[in-house]
């Protein structure tokens, strides 16, 4: 079982990927992220799965939905692509640096930035009334094996 794979089992609360809490479509939608090595958007997942005979873009679009509100796989805004959550644990921050050469991902942990954490963002918003909810941090860069080549 590859890493992704492994931790993606781990932050299922140790199922595999024929949990009953998920749809035929959603357990196909993760076994295709986990086996990735780096980020997909909706289209490439369709094009995955149209042999397991997933034809249409919303089937996709609703599974990673429904998968993103468990928690299980992150939406990347800044290039519209999806990512199997790295971490085992609930997390409101979730930080991203994203390699803008070869489009590698790594989710860093929240409690290994320091300062950065779930209680000093959510007072941001406090003298103007907004309540936070979650945050998604985007740093884009080069990775280290990008920056060899």
């Amino acid at each position: 079982m590859s890493q992704q794979a492994e931790q993606v089992k781990t932050s299922m609360g140790g199922c595999d990927h024929n949990d009953e809490s998920l749809t035929r479509n959603e357990k196909l939608v993760v076994d295709v992220l986990s086996r990735e090595d780096g980020p997909m958007k909706a289209y490439e997942l369709l094009a995955a799965l149209k042999d397991k005979g997933v034809k249409a873009p919303m089937t996709v679009y609703r599974a990673l939905d429904r998968l993103e509100a468990k928690g299980l796989v992150h939406k990347l805004d800044g290039i519209n692509a999806f990512v199997i959550c790295n971490h085992d644990e609930p997390h409101r921050v979730q930080i991203f640096l994203i390699c803008t050469n070869c489009s590698h991902v790594e989710e860093v942990r929240e409690h290994d930035v320091a300062n950065l954490d779930w209680n000093t963002i959510s007072k941001l918003g406090d003298p103007i009334g907004f309540k936070a909810e979650a945050t998604r941090i985007e740093v884009r860069g080069t990775c280290a094996k990008c920056q060899e080549t």
